[in-house]
């Protein structure tokens, strides 16, 4: 029984060596490789229990490096690729990497240095090809409860955190996955998602090796591809965030279909309903909401076989359980309710790496002893059509002592004509404590007194923004979520 992702990865290597696993590479090609990467990171300097970061857009050298890394009993810590100095340079001196692996763009950033190597990735992919390596002779022996990754934290709270999840928490996200969308070893996987994410590396990735299934591997999402591929058929799944299905829309011409496609699913921010229904619309494909977080990869659900709604994440996935609490005091909500989402499974990470402080304060236990993962993000449930998410606790806008869900307010703002994208925050108001106001990119059908008088007809009165600033694009990350926390800064320099 697999105990781990390279479990199932050598599980399907011996039954089925010639399937194809990552492009044109079979699974028997990817396990030797990943054995002889393992080797040749030995030789430069990694042992069980070091730490190797990788700095690196998608390529095949990045999954090498991973499986190699993990083969050779190392903890993974992926870098987002778009970080510099201030930001890569905590990382690296928060998990103290004793080998960083990094590409021929991101190779300029760090240098070798006492006690910590860099290797190219380049080498790495030369090493996984050249079968006269000797594969790792003697790995380590691993077990679920050991930290196989670090993924650090966007940071938009605050200095970004290393989440510890383990061999089993991977094994756990992959599972929930395989189980629920019903993936089999006849699909394919076509991701575009950075590999340094979870929602890349454990949805896609270790997703796609424990179902048996083949991934096609792409450096970064570029819309006219997508549908390319997809409308050629050389896939079955697609996995995205929103702004990527805003793009696709945008590129696919009148009539293309995506008629192999089974299943797309959306993730990392709210898609917007009017993106799932124009979706649904146009291709005949209703989209799949799920709801997830870095520190347990993944927790709600819209039914595979079930009616899909927009603005709705669905309901736990296997082995996992919610529950939505009173961020104050801690107490179950009543039915209907509004509170902060809790997370109990085998998928939620064992903590944050060296800061016992912030890992004491983001679990809490019940009176049965079990551990539950305060998310921060605040939900409703309703059992028709399962969890509605209203946005993060942070992010909660309280004018006059009435709750703002800025993800209720953005999604009326997007059905407005001339309003492409939309952010609400609260501005400090002397009178209200808070105000509600937006931030939002347009076009030249956009009015700002009819659409706030659109608003005005929609939306209670204190929910209504107060002003609406244009802007030429929201400050987004990586992964197309909007940082907020910039969007105050603005607003702060513009009072």
């Amino acid at each position: 029984m697999a105990g781990s992702v390279l479990d199932a990865l050598d599980a399907h290597a011996a039954a089925r060596p010639d399937a194809l696993a990552l492009d044109d590479v079979s699974y028997g090609a990817l396990r030797d490789a990943s054995l002889r990467v393992a080797a040749k990171l030995r030789d430069a300097g990694l042992k069980p229990g070091d730490r190797l970061a990788i700095y690196s857009e998608n390529r095949p050298g990045f999954v090498y490096a991973y499986l190699g890394g993990l083969r050779a009993g190392a903890i993974v810590v992926t870098v987002n690729v778009l970080y510099r100095t201030s930001d890569l340079q905590h990382i690296l001196d928060d998990a103290t990497p004793s080998v960083v692996c990094v590409s021929e763009q991101s190779a300029q950033f760090v240098a070798p240095q006492d006690g910590r190597a860099v290797v190219r990735l380049e080498d790495v992919e030369w090493w996984a090809r050249d079968a006269s390596i000797a594969p790792l002779a003697d790995p380590p022996p691993i077990a679920p409860g050991d930290v196989a990754i670090l993924i650090y934290t966007s940071g938009t709270t605050g200095r970004s955190k290393g989440a510890m999840l383990t061999h089993g928490n991977l094994l756990a996200i992959a599972e929930q996955l395989v189980e629920a969308w019903y993936w089999t070893p006849d699909d394919t996987l076509l991701l575009t998602l950075p590999l340094f994410h979870v929602h890349g590396l454990g949805a896609g990735l270790n997703g796609t090796l424990v179902a048996g299934a083949r991934v096609l591997l792409r450096e970064r999402f570029d819309a006219q591809s997508v549908v390319a591929t997809l409308a050629a058929g050389e896939a079955t799944m697609f996995f995205g965030v929103p702004t990527m299905y805003v793009r696709i829309l945008e590129q696919a011409p009148p009539g293309v279909r995506f008629d192999r496609m089974r299943l797309f699913v959306s993730g990392s921010a709210a898609l917007p309903a009017t993106v799932h229904e124009e979706f649904a619309r146009r291709f005949g494909v209703s989209i799949l909401e799920r709801y997830g977080s870095t520190e347990f990869g993944f927790a709600l659900s819209n039914r595979y076989d079930g009616a899909r709604h927009a603005g709705t994440v669905g309901f736990p996935l296997p082995r996992v359980a919610v529950k939505l609490a009173d961020p104050a005091s801690g107490v179950d909500v009543a039915p209907g309710a509004a509170g902060e989402i809790l997370v109990c499974g085998p998928n939620v990470c064992k903590g944050y790496w060296r800061n016992e402080a912030a890992s004491e304060s983001a679990f809490v236990h019940d009176a049965d002893g079990r551990r539950w993962y305060k998310s921060g993000d605040l939900a409703t449930f309703d059992p028709e059509r399962g969890y509605v998410i209203n946005g993060r606790l942070k992010e909660l806008v309280i004018s006059g002592g009435f709750n703002v869900y800025p993800i209720e307010v953005e999604d009326e703002l997007l059905r407005i004509p001339g309003i492409k994208a939309a952010a609400v925050v609260g501005q400090p108001d002397a009178a209200r404590g808070e105000i509600p106001v937006a931030f939002v990119e347009t076009d030249d059908a956009f009015d700002a007194d009819a659409a706030l008088a659109t608003l005005r007809e929609r939306l209670a009165s204190f929910k209504v923004p107060k002003h609406l600033y244009p802007i030429d694009a929201l400050p987004r990350n990586a992964m197309g979520k909007v940082e907020k926390p910039r969007l105050r800064e603005m607003l702060a320099r513009v009072r």
